[in-house]
């Protein structure tokens, strides 16, 4: 299946609208796939933080990293990435998979207590890992593991339940079907989102709304 991209005309941006920006653990792939919204419509005020291999990718590392790049007076920072204004929106894209130190569910508590006290900041997670997310864009039920599930196992299913893998040059078109099939198979386990569920699908919620007009005219000619 080809979608053809130059379905989408880019457009001069308006600053009039609702930025998002999006800080993502992940170095490449989440980064890709939030990336294509923004370039398939110049208007559409998406930001993706492009994380360098040097830089702090632990789930508060990522969180200084935003706030260096938003807030300039909390972190006497004078010259922020972005200029954030009155309802833009932060999002902190993170896994739940446990480390060996069993150190990141703290730090995901901490950053849920400070994205609390902010209305325009907040978290998503997906558990094990980001590829949660991509295999509901194809499948609307929870898959069933036997024995122990890691960010490996859902990775080779992704790879092996479509086709070539999950393209994020062309598959993130499926956003809508995702943010249904994801939303349907949510669950919580202790105040985190079970195996097999994701919170992505409340950051796709934001996004939908400011491509549904050009993603709906492309899907028609699929």
């Amino acid at each position: 299946m080809i979608l053809n991209n130059r379905l989408f005309k880019r457009e001069l941006p308006s600053r009039e609208a609702k930025s998002i920006y999006i800080f993502c653990e992940g170095v490449k792939r989440e980064y890709q796939y939030f990336r294509y919204f923004k370039e398939k419509d110049s208007r559409i005020n998406i930001e993706v933080y492009q994380l360098h291999p040097h830089e702090d990718n632990s789930p508060l590392g990522l969180l200084t990293i935003a706030k260096q790049s938003i807030l300039p007076s909390e972190e006497n920072n004078y010259n922020p990435k972005y200029t954030f204004q009155e309802n833009d929106e932060i999002w902190i894209v993170l896994d739940t998979d446990a480390d060996k130190a069993s150190s990141r569910k703290p730090q995901i508590i901490q950053i849920e207590e400070f994205c609390g006290q902010k209305k325009d900041w907040f978290i998503v997670q997906s558990n094990p890992c980001f590829e949660v997310w991509l295999y509901y864009h194809f499948s609307s039920e929870k898959p069933v593991f036997d024995g122990n599930v890691h960010c490996t196992t859902w990775k080779r299913m992704v790879n092996s339940s479509i086709d070539g893998g999950f393209d994020s040059r062309r598959h993130p078109i499926y956003i809508e079907r995702a943010i249904a099939n994801a939303e349907d198979n949510f669950e919580l386990h202790d105040g985190a989102p079970d195996i097999g569920s994701t919170v992505v699908f409340e950051l796709a919620k934001s996004i939908f709304p400011l491509v549904e007009a050009k993603i709906k005219l492309v899907l028609q000619k699929i």
